[in-house]
């Protein structure tokens, strides 16, 4: 991804059809996206190209906004996404999420950021990215579990 990208990969125990489900369903979203302590509230979530998301978690007297466009959606396959933090809207990262099947019932999430600069990527692995993208596929991958066909 170079010296502005960071990529995550997680293996899903589910077909595709079923990490993009939960991925893209909205009344699951406080389920396993975030902080666990701070689950977002749905604003708005339109999948298709060209469609807005929109979350807010609050915190401390305070709503943290998240939120961008969709650029491209090829479901159960691939979505491109804006990502914007409302305090720095200047920072937009673009995020391309793709499903592999792995053809034995389970899948792989590929994740890959760009950011726009070097020093914001290195700001977002300082902030403890790493950790919390960790915990919030922990609970993605309990949710994939419950939906997946047995």
């Amino acid at each position: 991804m170079g010296e502005r990208g960071i990529t995550v990969e997680r293996v899903f125990p589910g077909p595709p059809e079923t990490v993009w489900g939960v991925l893209t369903d909205p009344a699951l979203i406080p389920e396993w996206w975030g902080p666990a302590h701070h689950a977002p509230t749905v604003v708005e979530m339109d999948v298709r190209p060209g469609g807005r998301w929109r979350f807010e978690m609050h915190a401390h007297d305070t709503i943290f906004g998240f939120g961008g466009e969709y650029l491209e959606v090829d479901a159960p396959h691939r979505i491109v996404q804006t990502f914007v933090f409302d305090p720095f809207p200047d920072a937009a990262t673009v995020e391309a999420l793709v499903l592999e099947d792995l053809g034995d019932g389970s899948t792989r999430l590929w994740v890959e950021i760009t950011h726009p600069s070097a020093e914001g990527r290195d700001q977002q692995l300082a902030g403890g990215m790493a950790q919390g993208l960790r915990a919030t596929h922990d609970r993605l991958h309990a949710l994939v579990v419950a939906a997946s066909p047995s």
